[in-house]
């Protein structure tokens, strides 16, 4: 009996070269380059540079005014809260039941969350 090797259809070589074209296909659209998208605020300035040249000796001075500013007021702000504290002006003003009863709450909803239930 005589066995024909060449079939209707696909044969061996037909099939190898479908893959072959399918892989190169996804590799391909793999390694097509896409725009890049930010992953938070921060990634983004990196990603698209700066409209503005930060360079100059002005900018760097304003911008270091403004931080000494911030740092000045967050130590007032700081200050203040220490005071309150020693004056014995606690920031709570809830009782303990009301403390108890709020944590509680808190962790019956938490519990909700990530149970379901």
């Amino acid at each position: 009996m005589k066995v024909n090797r060449n079939r209707h259809g696909l044969t061996l070589h037909g099939a190898f070269g479908a893959c072959l074209v399918l892989a190169g296909m996804a590799l391909w659209l793999c390694a097509a380059p896409q725009p890049a998208r930010a992953q938070s605020a921060g990634m983004a300035n990196l990603l698209h540079g700066h409209e503005r040249p930060s360079t100059h000796a002005s900018d760097a001075g304003a911008s270091q005014h403004e931080a000494r500013t911030r740092a000045e007021r967050h130590r007032a702000e700081q200050r203040e809260a220490e005071r309150s504290n020693r004056q014995g002006r606690s920031g709570s003003s809830l009782s303990p039941d009301e403390r108890r009863k709020l944590r509680q709450n808190l962790y019956d909803l938490g519990r909700e969350m990530y149970r379901g239930g």
